[in-house]
């Protein structure tokens, strides 16, 4: 029972220190930004490249 007590009284001392909270906010940020990151390369690493066609050139 004391041990659930601490962990309880844990959890309410992190979510009063703002410095804490700043922290979890950047480390959430950076995260969601690499996985943006890897699923935009993905997707645009699956599309064909876009022919160029030069419009001197007659077919």
């Amino acid at each position: 029972m004391d041990k659930l007590m601490t962990k309880n009284m844990w959890n309410e001392e992190f979510w009063q220190k703002p410095w804490d909270q700043g922290a979890l906010v950047v480390i959430c940020l950076f995260v969601t930004m690499i996985l943006f990151l890897i699923v935009f390369a993905i997707i645009f690493g699956f599309l064909p490249p876009f022919e160029k066609i030069d419009p001197c050139e007659e077919s």
